[in-house]
């Protein structure tokens, strides 16, 4: 490639063909540039086949001379002459088929040519966004020697870049093709009077935390919160046979609230045994015009007492004289209950509480910090009874079942139209048996892959759900049974979360003594962005690397910010990027990015050690690496039922399949209670024996005990299930 310096007259004469008469000022940038055919075609002609004079102009935005104006960006125009060729031995000159400019064509506002120009016009011109470049067409208008394109143009916000900068291509008759260099669209403008900030904020939604247990000894005083939230707030680990809720002040205030023990029951001594009771009811505080927000504070030594008793009961009645008692709230108090700081009976949150041994406990104040990290709840998830289940639609078959619930107890079938159609119905009832059979918890349509359904006890009349769920899916359109089944939700049963029965998932639940637990957590994100531009900021676009379009084509005032809001469920740790762009008076912004990190809390490993004998163990491999290894597992109690693997053995893996429950190997999956006294690993024709009966410790987080003593350097134990009389159990930690 030749290159020349700027013709003199070069930028008048280009100029004057689209403002023919006109004063020049001329353009900011031209100059001139030679690209000759770098090869020839043995036979045909002499390498240059062909030479190309490639003249450029840049006029930037603003001058008023410019041959194409566009608001907003510069225009770069373009012109080619073909120079001739060698031409021989032949004597055959190749046409010009089309010329092609590299360039960031998301920065690409349009492309052309000017059509008051003089030369030979382009058949096309095309913006090229996955290869990145702006292309004009000559196949079938050929631009033969000595004739001269029109001028062709490209507007873009970018500025011109140095010479080197911008690749250029012509292609020309026989495939010819030749590369040069050139000034294009290159180098972002400083948007000096341009700039947008997002700030990004990610925060953990915390569920309702029900208060651990602050109470040791005997209870003397509590202080509790008039919140008038009625029974349905109601948030404790208190075993609901102690508790009791009756009404719902449903915010009414003022009120009258009288709190009270239970009633003593005492013997006249000058009556005998055969006496009359006496019926004393013991109050501890009486408060009138109680106001949502007001707190009253309980102690025991108001009434002449060293404790309030096993029970204590709060009154809730109209005030303004009417005297109707709205609400009944009565709670255990004695210490063999968990009673805590944030425990809520009814309306009253408790915000404080002295016992004898656990000295008084305040409530903390929810700090303005925002949780970015998500608690991992460690098994068993199913503690009490099951007040609520969220489960998760998967789609997928029967065979996908991983459970740790004794055979009988949970079943799935599905139908010959298997159940992934989407979307679909799904009913789940108090029952195995089909509605009106049963009583509905929920009916749902449009449910499609990945949303998650909430299965409440008070939706079919109960305050936990019965011992057994039935389920059904249907094609939503049609009403066809896809799959249906039920599973065990009394909490005998081990139920855990990211069990899996056919096509549901257990995603999350809520228990009476284990609170709120999830696969995930719902994190609410807040994205600021602050114009602080002189003029508004218009086309605003957030976008979300993870999520997506936050917002689009919004306005922001000068001097201002606007938040907004993207809500997601969080199951791993996560790291989401923020950006903005948009322009102000025509001048394109792109904001500097901002990112937010939720990571997981993982609980820490607790050993756990065997108490009696081994069901079911899951195994992680630390020998060497053996590629192709056949792995047989055999137990006592099922000797002609083994396990095999075929696999590549690599040290850290960890063995499991869902035939086996998703352990290495399972008993009840075979039939039987428990492995036997023994179990036999043969890696390759190579067994080693390993001790299953408890009498040697089996323990999560150690190898694996050998039967004739010591331990196994091959298998080390990740978890295990032990035998149970009724049914299958984690011995998860």
């Amino acid at each position: 490639m030749r290159m020349h310096s700027p013709l003199i007259g070069f930028a008048a004469g280009f100029a004057s063909l689209a403002l023919a008469g006109a004063a020049q000022a001329g353009p900011d940038e031209s100059g001139t540039a030679i690209i000759d055919e770098p090869n020839g075609i043995p036979g045909i002609c002499d390498q240059p086949c062909y030479s190309v004079t490639k003249e450029y102009e840049v006029w930037l935005e603003g001058n008023p001379d410019s041959p194409d104006p566009l608001a907003g960006n510069n225009t770069y125009v373009y012109r080619l002459t073909h120079s001739g060729g060698t031409g021989t031995p032949l004597g055959i000159i190749p046409p010009l088929l089309g010329f092609e400019l590299s360039v960031d064509t998301t920065q690409v506002t349009a492309a052309g040519y000017i059509g008051t120009s003089s030369g030979v016009t382009p058949d096309g011109t095309t913006i090229d966004a996955v290869n990145n470049v702006v292309s004009w067409d000559f196949t079938t208008s050929f631009l033969n020697p000595g004739e001269v394109s029109k001028l062709l143009t490209i507007h873009s916000p970018l500025l011109p870049g140095e010479l080197t900068d911008t690749m250029v291509s012509v292609s020309g008759g026989f495939s010819l093709a030749a590369q040069g260099m050139c000034i294009g669209p290159f180098v972002e403008p400083m948007g000096q009077d341009c700039n947008l900030t997002v700030e990004k904020e990610g925060c953990v939604q915390q569920p309702p935390d029900p208060g651990g247990d602050a109470c040791e000894g005997k209870v003397t005083a509590f202080t509790f919160e008039y919140t008038g939230l009625g029974c349905d707030a109601s948030s404790h680990l208190q075993n609901p046979k102690k508790v009791m809720c009756i009404g719902g002040a449903n915010g009414e205030e003022p009120v009258d609230i009288v709190v009270g023990g239970k009633k003593r029951k005492r013997w006249g001594r000058h009556w005998g045994w055969w006496g009359k009771k006496r019926h004393k009811k013991v109050v501890f505080a009486s408060v009138n015009d109680v106001s949502v927000g007001d707190s009253i504070t309980v102690d025991a030594s108001a009434a002449g007492k060293h404790t309030l008793g096993s029970a204590t009961y709060i009154k809730i009645s109209q005030g303004n004289g009417w005297h109707d008692i709205i609400e009944i709230d009565k709670f255990h108090t004695s210490c063999s209950q968990p009673l805590a700081p944030g425990n809520q009976f009814g309306s009253a949150l408790i915000t404080s509480l002295t016992s004898t041994q656990g000295g008084t406990v305040d409530l903390e104040e929810d700090g303005e910090e925002c949780a970015t990290s998500i608690d991992v709840a460690p098994a068993p998830h199913c503690e009490g009874k099951i007040e609520s289940l969220q489960l998760r639609y998967i789609g997928g078959d029967c065979g996908q079942t991983m459970h740790s619930q004794a055979s009988g107890k949970v079943e799935c079938w599905d139908s010959p139209a298997g159940p992934t159609a989407d979307p679909v119905r799904i009913i789940i009832s108090d029952g195995a048996a089909a509605p009106p059979a049963t009583n509905v918890y929920v009916d749902v349509t449009g449910v499609v892959g990945g949303d998650i359904i909430t299965v409440n006890a008070s939706d079919a009349g109960h305050s936990r759900l019965k011992s057994v769920t039935g389920y059904w899916i249907k094609k939503a359109n049609t009403g066809e049974v896809l799959q249906d089944g039920y599973w065990h939700t009394s909490c005998s049963q081990p139920l855990n979360l990211g069990d899996v029965i056919g096509a549901l998932q257990v995603f999350g639940m809520d228990t009476t003594q284990g609170g709120t637990v999830a696969l995930g957590a719902t994190v609410d994100y807040t994205y600021t962005v602050t114009n602080p531009n002189d003029g508004q900021a218009d086309n605003v676009e957030v976008l979300d690397d993870q999520i997506g379009v936050i917002v689009t084509g919004a306005s922001i005032p000068a001097m201002t910010s606007v938040s907004y809001v993207a809500t997601q469920i969080i199951e791993e740790a996560t790291t989401n990027i923020a950006t903005v762009t948009g322009d102000v008076a025509g001048t394109v912004c792109v904001g500097e990015d901002d990112s937010v990190t939720i990571t997981l809390n993982e609980p820490p490993e607790e050993p756990t050690t065997c108490t009696k004998k081994i069901a079911a163990v899951l195994f992680k491999y630390t020998g060497p690496d053996i590629p192709g290894a056949t792995v047989v597992f055999k137990a006592k109690s099922f000797m002609n039922d083994s396990v095999t693997y075929n696999i590549d053995l690599v040290n850290g893996m960890v063995l499991s399949m869902p035939s086996e429950n998703g352990y290495t190997i399972d008993g009840t999956a075979h039939g039987e209670t428990h492995l036997g006294s023994k179990m036999w690993v043969i890696i390759n024709g190579v067994e080693e024996t390993i001790h299953t009966s408890c009498s040697k410790p089996f323990t999560t987080n150690q190898p694996a005990p050998l039967h004739g003593g010591g331990t196994s350097t091959n298998w080390f134990v990740v978890d295990f299930a032990e035998k149970q009389h009724h049914h299958h159990h984690h011995c998860h930690h």
